[in-house]
């Protein structure tokens, strides 16, 4: 482990230094250096002191697109040596977001999908065996592109992006549906599209009382690396 220089980060709002302090400071926890293993989900679960990952793509033993789910465990006290547990589970198909589900310790999914696996939500338990269920596929039979990023309101709706990078990185049928975000109830099963009139939805945030829902457009690359800077990348 080692410390890195807290100067780089880039502070756009005063507000910041009321969660970082006037002296921050970034320590490397953990390195793998096989693979690019830490993209993105980042999902911790704090009474075992763990963070499940999910890693960019990477070639697989066979040539094909793979992406790895990781747990990084850091130890009851946080004063152990990280370890790295990769993860099997694979129901979940080029896992990308992810976020705690509300009602548990388990882990809800983004999964883009493949040719034959499909795209949506899967929940997975946070601990051995990993197993893992399904909970959405499609948008009233219509299979989801690749979805991205998720997260929970308080009353337990499942909000998620649904972008067609998986299409255009080549693991992915044509799209079926537009690029749109959706809302999801599990408690009576309702979904409805919720924002269009985006190129590339990405991550999305609520603001801390939820009255306002914060998307990214990632337009301005898209899933073959072409980039265009009058395309939107923005919030």
């Amino acid at each position: 482990m080692a410390d890195i220089d807290a100067s780089i980060w880039k502070i756009h709002d005063a507000e910041f230094h009321k969660l970082i302090g006037k002296s921050p400071t970034l320590e490397l926890l953990l390195s793998v250096e096989e693979y690019p293993f830490a993209h993105e989900a980042g999902v911790f679960i704090p009474s075992r002191n763990e963070l499940f990952i999910t890693s960019n793509q990477f070639p697989g033993p066979g040539g094909e697109k793979k992406i790895q789910i990781s747990k990084i465990s850091l130890g009851r006290d946080g004063c152990g040596v990280p370890t790295h547990e990769e993860i099997r589970c694979d129901s979940i198909c080029m896992a990308n977001g992810g976020v705690n589900d509300i009602r548990g310790d388990d882990v809800l999914f983004c999964a883009q999908g493949s040719m034959t696996a499909p795209s949506g939500l899967f929940r997975m338990s946070s601990v051995p065996p990993y197993q893992a269920e399904a909970v959405l596929t499609s948008f009233y039979g219509r299979p989801f592109n690749s979805v991205n990023d998720v997260v929970f309101s308080s009353d337990g709706c499942i909000w998620f992006t649904d972008p067609i990078y998986g299409f255009e990185q080549g693991y992915r049928p044509p799209p079926s549906l537009p690029s749109q975000v959706y809302r999801f109830d599990p408690s009576t099963s309702s979904i409805r599209a919720v924002a269009d009139g985006f190129k590339r939805p990405n991550g999305l945030c609520f603001s801390p009382d939820e009255s306002v829902l914060y998307v990214t457009d990632t337009d301005y690359i898209h899933g073959d690396g072409s980039t265009d800077p009058s395309r939107a990348s923005s919030m």
